[in-house]
């Protein structure tokens, strides 16, 4: 998918808008997720906007800090994967498409 720059700011200016838990329409969502799905940058922004609408900005130096920064959403504790219980194929799912790519 292209991506030019009318796109990319307005993608940029949805997120924003998630990170900081404004009104964002369906449509938007299901713009930027169209997106998010084939590019990776968009997917790390959209993931860190979730985690920083979720959890609020947290300290750089901290271990949750780190992870919010890398787009890693894991501060909740909930999201691990169990090899006794869980199918790894079922456990990454819902990964973007660029990830099952991998």
């Amino acid at each position: 998918m292209v991506l030019n720059n009318q796109k990319k700011l307005k993608i940029q200016e949805i997120i924003k808008r998630i990170s900081l838990d404004k009104e964002v329409s369906l449509s938007e969502r299901i713009y930027v997720e169209k997106y998010a799905q084939h590019n990776s940058i968009l997917s790390f922004w959209l993931s860190k906007a979730n985690s920083i609408r979720r959890h609020g900005v947290k300290n750089p130096s901290g271990i949750n800090g780190l992870l919010q920064s890398l787009g890693l959403d894991d501060l909740d504790g909930e999201n691990y994967f169990d090899p006794n219980q869980d199918d790894i194929t079922d456990w990454f799912g819902g990964a973007p498409d660029w990830i099952k790519r991998s």
